[in-house]
């Protein structure tokens, strides 16, 4: 089905409105030590000097913000399904996200793992924001 050039714009309209709602609206919270049997941890010591931090998994996801709320929107993150954030460029920290949704405006952002690569490789049709 071909969209009119109007219908396309007046979607977009209605999806910026419905961001600058939920903008104001939505909260997260970070879960940084969801850490089941080590292994979040591990991966955050595992780059000698260039350990990942708490500070550094948060500053990634307040980078993410704004794209994680536009792919709730639209239906791409949903409760119980990861999701990736990466950089991409600097230290490339990619962040895997498990999100837990409290309510529609309330979501628990959990850290299942960490890791700096430049190539960091997703499942098929998984989604990956960069920032």
């Amino acid at each position: 089905m071909v969209m009119s050039v109007r219908s396309i714009i007046k979607e977009e309209i209605l999806r910026e409105e419905m961001y600058h709602m939920m903008k104001s609206q939505v909260t997260f919270t970070f879960d940084l030590h969801h850490d089941v049997g080590g292994h979040t941890n591990l991966r955050k010591n595992r780059h000698g000097n260039g350990s990942i931090t708490d500070e550094d998994i948060i500053e990634v996801l307040e980078d993410a913000n704004q794209e994680i709320i536009y792919n709730i929107i639209d239906g791409n993150i949903v409760d119980k399904r990861r999701f990736i954030v990466s950089q991409d460029d600097g230290d490339f920290l990619n962040v895997v996200i498990l999100p837990e949704q409290k309510s529609p405006t309330k979501w628990n952002l959990v850290t299942i793992t960490v890791m700096k690569k430049e190539d960091f490789k997703v499942s098929r049709g998984q989604l990956q924001i960069y920032v």
